[in-house]
Formats: structure tokens, C-alpha cells, sequence
């Protein structure tokens, strides 16, 4: 249902489907569910989309035009969160915005009036799931797997038992990839982002995704999250199908210039070696999967490696663990406890699950992480 208000304000707003209705079938590896609007922005006017429920709001405008002094703004109707856009952040007359935490976005078209007529046109938005609908998704089969109990546990709780650990995972993002699936992300350098090929293929994909860094649990017992730092994805630098990996850039990377890079190991992980991996399964808050009571006798309870040289899209190219994951934990870092450094690329489930080796991909990349 859309209505208007006043000559200044636009509401378009949804209400949750009546009891009766067939509830929406969502896909295991979902995150948000793309809806069509028709909306054209008037300059000084302010339009919120908004949708009942709904986690976060993501606008698509699909034609826009912006004078070197125009802009759009996409923000919270508390004023809390708010993206400014301006021509250079525009590519072909399309736009998708940052989202926006909670049921409600407002947009507003600015027309500096230098000359040229700012225009801007809603095409459709992305409404994040919430806990119920995500909690509705079929699981997924094959992507990822938790072996036996789920023994990872929300980052925070590694704030002071494992500052090490935790540490890291401040390197790691969510990835929300056309503004409906997600994978895991994490700097590697700089500006330099790696995730799997299989999440990001190419620069049109990365420009738009979202990446989201501090996207975590306020509480060790879950509950409370905080609020990301949200920048977009820009360039792909280098990626490979067979090694399952992508190594990007970001937008505006000075926003994350505060954040630490992780280290990448150049040598083979050795069977038994201990290992953890920071992640977003099912793009949920940042978890850590460090132990496993899965583990056989005798190797006690830390993540290990299980077998050193196992298939993955090619021969030998992956090794074997049963660290807990799920769908989205893909492309999540695998990190040596001895030196700290990221060995693999989780990519593979099964129980075991798998990793591309690092060692494998480091001399493909090293070039741009100079």
C-alpha cells in the first residue's frame, strides 16, 4: 500500500501480509528480498520507503542525474545513520544505496540548482529479513556445515579470554552481495579485500555489494548489535575460479583505514595444526569457531587441520577441518593459533569442511598487496 502525504514528504510503506496469506518462501541463502517501488524523487522533497518488520532498508534508484553540487541523502528517520551521495558516486545513471538499520529509510534529492535539473528515480528497495524469516530459510546442504553441536561462539566472548583472537576478527565484514545473499570478507591490505570467487566475480559485482565491518554482538550472550561501518565494494583486482578466491577494493577507503589487516601465510598448513575462523554464517552478528568437540580422540578440543592436501576445485587445493559453518561463512579467513596468519580461505562444507590454501593463492596476489 503507497500513499502521499504533503507536498514535502512521500510515505511509501508496506504492512506485514495478513494472517491468511501464504507466508514468503525465502532461499537458504538469503539475506534480504528485493521489492519493486516506482518512485520519482522531487528536489527538497523527502520520500520514506519503508517496510514492516523489515532488519534494514537498501534503495535502488535505476535513473539518476546529479550536478557537481547536487546530492542524495539516504538516512534513518532519527538522523542516527545517513549516507550522502554525490555524480562520482553514481555509475550508468544507477545507485544502490547503503542500507539503512531498522523498518524506514528517508530519501531526499538536494538540487544545488547550478545548472543542471538533479533527478533521481526509485526503481525497488531490499528489505534485510529479520530473525523469524532468517530463522524460516531452508538449511543449505552442501555450502557449510556444523559438525555435531555448533561450537562457535559470538566474537565478544573472545574480547578478554582470547584478545588475540578477537583481534583478528575486527578484520572481518559481512558481505551483503546484490542487496540479497551474503558471504564473509576480510582485509588482507590496505584497501585490499579477499573473499571466494563463488561470492564476487568481477567489478560489477563488487560495486555492489555492501560490505559491513563490526556488524557483531554487543553481549557474549547474544541479544544487542551494534551498529556496522558500512562502506561499498569498487575494483576486482584478481580472482581465480579453480583457487575460489576474489581480492577487491572498497570505496571510500579511508573509512576503514582504521581497521587491521591480517597477515597471510606463503607456507603449506601441516596436518593437526591448530587453527580458528572468524565469520558471518548465515550473515548473522560475527562469530568465532575456535573449538570443536567434534575433534577424534586424542587431538583435544581446539580446530585442527584434518587433512592437509584435500580436493577442493581442483586437485590438492584445499585442506580439511571441522571448525563450525554455516552458509555465509564463505570466504571467512582460517588463521593459524601458531603464527597468526591466514592459511586458508573457507569456501567448502561437509564435515569436514574445507579451505583453499593460502600458500596456493599468496603468490596470485602478492603483487598487489605491495
Amino acid at each position: 500500500m503507497a500513499a502521499t502525504a504533503t507536498a514535502t514528504t512521500a510515505v511509501l510503506a508496506w504492512a506485514p501480509p495478513a494472517a491468511a496469506d501464504e507466508p514468503p518462501q525465502y532461499r537458504a541463502d538469503q539475506i534480504a528480498q528485493r521489492e519493486t517501488a516506482d518512485i520519482a524523487l522531487a528536489p527538497g522533497e523527502t520520500t520514506t520507503v519503508a517496510h514492516a518488520e523489515a532488519a534494514f532498508i537498501k534503495v535502488h534508484f535505476d535513473r539518476v542525474e546529479l550536478g557537481a553540487r547536487d546530492a542524495l541523502t539516504v538516512a534513518s528517520p532519527d538522523g542516527a545513520e545517513s549516507h550522502k551521495y554525490r555524480s562520482r558516486d553514481v555509475a550508468g545513471g544507477e545507485l544502490w544505496a547503503l542500507s539503512i538499520e531498522g523498518e524506514a529509510a528517508e530519501v531526499t534529492l538536494h538540487d544545488a540548482a547550478d545548472g543542471v535539473a538533479a533527478a533521481a528515480h526509485v526503481a525497488e528497495y531490499s528489505r534485510g529479513l529479520n530473525d523469524a524469516q532468517l530463522a524460516s530459510r531452508p538449511s543449505e546442504t552442501r555450502a557449510e556445515s556444523i559438525c555435531g553441536v555448533d561450537d562457535s561462539r559470538n566474537a565478544v566472548c573472545y574480547r578478554d579470554s582470547d584478545p588475540v583472537a578477537y583481534g583478528a576478527s575486527q578484520s572481518v565484514a559481512r558481505l551483503i552481495i546484490n542487496a540479497e545473499s551474503y558471504c564473509t570478507g576480510w582485509i588482507a591490505g590496505d584497501d585490499r579485500l579477499l573473499t571466494n570467487n563463488h561470492c564476487i566475480e568481477d567489478s560489477a559485482e563488487a560495486r555492489v555489494t555492501e560490505v559491513q565491518f563490526g556488524y557483531e554482538c554487543v553481549r557474549c550472550a547474544g541479544g544487542q548489535v551494534r551498529k556496522p561501518l558500512k562502506v561499498s565494494g569498487d575494483r576486482v583486482l584478481a580472482t581465480d575460479f579453480t583457487l575460489d578466491f576474489t581480492l577487491f577494493t572498497v570505496a571510500e577507503p579511508e573509512r576503514i583505514a582504521h581497521l587491521p589487516a591480517l597477515e597471510l601465510s606463503s607456507e603449506p598448513v601441516g596436518l593437526h595444526d591448530k587453527i580458528y575462523i572468524p565469520e558471518h554464517p548465515g550473515g548473522k552478528p560475527l562469530r568465532i569457531a575456535s573449538s570443536s568437540t567434534s575433534e577424534p580422540d586424542g587431538l583435544g578440543s581446539r580446530c585442527v587441520v584434518g587433512d592437509e592436501k584435500r580436493r577442493g576445485r581442483g586437485p590438492g587445493t584445499d585442506f580439511a577441518y571441522l571448525c563450525d559453518t554455516e552458509g555465509g561463512s564463505s570466504g571467512s579467513p582460517v588463521i593459524s593459533r601458531a603464527t597468526g596468519k591466514v592459511v586458508g580461505i573457507h569456501h567448502f562444507g561437509g564435515c569436514p569442511n574445507q579451505a583453499v590454501r593460502m600458500d596456493r593463492i599468496y603468490p596470485l596476489i602478492a603483487p598487489y598487496l605491495a
